[in-house]
């Protein structure tokens, strides 16, 4: 069957590439979509030929244009990359030079901790091994009052249809009239997506004040306080994801205050969490481009 839309793997290393490819090839076959590999590094063309996936080679090392491009020049729905904290600050997967590269993406993308990385035959497996019965997928969100978190939500819903996940919805118990209606106006998309499409889900209240980040309470929630190592919460295909995949909206930039200026922003707070939970992330912008399915 032709592939009229693809998930691309965005590497600078060999290596990289090695070990994001699993996870690329299992979202790949689950959500009947092409797979492309795409470096832009200046050796890319000595090492790309040897994973056996349509691959695009851009030598310039100009990430950020490759990257805005991923919707029209690749017809792509979802990006995934690698974070590495050790990494060099300039280099590609550097937390912060990530997120710069990505600040325009107009697609979701998954930011996998090198630490999940999996070397092994896995990589080389036919797709059409990858049942959904050997996964034990679990994808957590928050809904709070803003008016994205609908595109959140319809992620979450590609996951539970086409990954069979389950959905951890967590929220604060609002006090704030305002913040209430508005999300309990978003809680009844969710009831409608979920709803037609006859899937499930779970919710949870977040512990804490209502003014503060409910990414970052989540995740405090979900590690429970305990620091995890990643290699014991791989699933069991040993595709190189652990087991809980966080959604996350990251913020326009636009809206930070001065503030702001003296924090560390969620977003990479959150892609360099201590549990190594892979976040995909979604830009708050009005055109986000989905799946046409």
């Amino acid at each position: 069957m032709k592939k009229d839309q693809f998930i691309v793997l965005c590497a600078d290393t060999a290596q990289a590439a090695e070990g994001l490819l699993s996870a690329g090839r299992l979202f790949a076959d689950k959500l009947r979509k092409g797979l492309i590999l795409l470096t832009c590094a200046a050796d890319g063309d000595q090492w790309v030929g040897r994973f056996d996936v349509p691959h695009v080679v851009l030598p310039g090392g100009d990430w950020k244009a490759a990257i805005d491009s991923l919707p029209t020049a690749f017809n792509a729905i979802l990006a995934i990359t690698l974070c590495d904290p050790s990494a060099p600050r300039r280099s590609f997967t550097h937390p912060k030079q990530l997120l710069k590269n990505f600040r325009e993406c107009k697609i979701a993308y998954l930011v996998v901790s090198e630490q999940c990385l999996v070397f092994s035959d896995a990589t080389q497996s036919d797709t059409n091994q990858l049942t959904t019965e050997h996964l034990t997928l679990n994808t957590v969100l928050t809904i709070d009052h803003q008016r994205e978190s609908k595109e959140k939500l319809v992620w979450a819903s590609y996951m539970a249809r086409f990954l069979g996940s389950t959905v951890r919805i967590m929220h604060f118990d609002y006090r704030d009239a305002a913040f209430k209606m508005r999300w309990h106006n978003n809680m009844r998309y969710l009831e409608k997506v979920f709803g037609n499409l006859g899937l499930e889900y779970q919710t949870e209240v977040l512990q804490g004040s209502e003014m503060g980040n409910p990414d970052l309470a989540a995740f405090k929630q979900v590690a429970g306080g305990r620091e995890q190592v990643a290699d014991s919460n791989l699933l069991a295909t040993g595709y190189g994801l652990p087991a809980t995949i966080f959604i996350m909206l990251v913020p326009d930039g636009r809206d930070r205050d001065l503030g702001d200026l003296f924090t560390t922003r969620p977003e990479l707070r959150a892609i360099t969490n201590p549990q190594h939970i892979p976040v995909l992330l979604l830009n708050q912008r009005d055109d986000l481009y989905i799946m046409c399915d």
